[in-house]
């Protein structure tokens, strides 16, 4: 075996990366995160209206258009492995998250690429806590099934933090829609000044955490899948935020539908609003042409669990994230 590591150069290497995907998917790591069509975006080609006053994620006011930006550095931090120029392994971390996701093909397992691309992930985050002056932390998942990778994460000083779940229901027979409770309305996708409303719910739904507003500026946003429930005053009272995937298996590509948010303000629980939000997007991705729908949380949340499985969903993988935080080299 020949090895070579390069960076990624741009839209002649998307497809091979498409590919080695594809062979690497399993039932387990099938809606993982970069999905098919999450790498079409985050690996499209930038810009070519950049100049050297001008990088091609800032338009021509100077403003940083935040879509842009992650692309751009999601590229510089991809790489690939080559066996005499053919792609067997694959990693990339996608800002702002610090999160590890690498494939190897079957073929070159335990050959010594997985420490190398640990190795290349551990140096790049050890240099930008150099830079910077302070702490970062890489994570990296883990699926329970994939033992030789907990081995190396755990061997190089990773410990686990959580555990997460993911659930899938097919969208080939669905519940039917009920209607909102009586004084409250339905909104399909926010805009301008109603992100820091949106933003309020989500902190008071998820303990104080803020959410990333990225995706709502970006023209792949699609706001008739982000389903908010609004009360009498005016008020983002509960919100499920759906987007339609493209995932690739033994069968072929084909269109999912993703749960990333879902909540409610806890005053307004207990009415039905999460689960008329849930069944609302869901019949909705069926309508964009989704198979089935996914959504991921943590396995303790008792709550959530019981309102997923009473629309359907049933649990397909189970996974730890791996954690490494990096200090400053002294």
């Amino acid at each position: 075996m020949t090895l070579q590591r390069r960076l990624y150069a741009g839209a002649a290497d998307l497809q091979p990366l498409l590919d080695l995907k594809w062979v690497c998917s399993t039932a387990e790591n099938l809606y993982d995160f970069p999905t098919v069509s999450d790498l079409r975006v985050l690996l499209a080609p930038l810009p070519a209206t950049s100049t050297e006053a001008r990088p091609p994620w800032e338009d021509e006011q100077g403003m940083v258009m935040a879509y842009l930006h992650q692309r751009a550095m999601t590229q510089q931090a991809t790489m690939l492995w080559e066996d005499d120029g053919v792609l067997v392994a694959y990693a990339l971390i996608a800002p702002p998250s610090l999160a590890l996701t690498f494939q190897v093909s079957p073929q070159a397992r335990g050959k010594g690429i997985e420490q190398d691309i640990l190795t290349w992930a551990l140096e790049g985050i050890q240099t930008q806590a150099n830079q910077r002056g302070r702490s970062f932390s890489l994570w990296c998942r883990c699926h329970n099934s994939e033992t030789a990778r907990r081995t190396l994460l755990e061997e190089a000083g990773f410990h686990s933090h959580w555990q997460d779940v993911r659930l899938v229901s097919s969208l080939a027979s669905l519940l039917p829609v009920a209607p909102l409770p009586s004084g409250f309305v339905l909104r399909q996708g926010v805009h301008g000044n109603e992100l820091e409303q949106y933003q309020d719910l989500h902190r008071a739904v998820f303990e104080g955490m803020s959410m990333g507003l990225d995706d709502h500026q970006s023209p792949a946003y699609q706001p008739d899948l982000d389903l908010i429930a609004v009360d009498s005053q005016g008020v983002f009272v509960s919100f499920c935020l759906c987007e339609l995937k493209q995932v690739a298996d033994g069968s072929g590509e084909y269109s999912v539908g993703s749960i990333g948010v879902i909540g409610t303000r806890p005053a307004s629980q207990k009415q039905g609003l999460g689960r008329t939000l849930l069944l609302t997007g869901m019949s909705l991705l069926k309508e964009r042409g989704a198979r089935t729908a996914f959504l991921e949380t943590d396995q303790s949340n008792t709550q959530a669990m019981h309102l997923f499985t009473s629309v359907g969903f049933r649990t397909v993988s189970a996974w730890q994230w791996k954690i490494l935080e990096v200090s400053p080299s002294t």
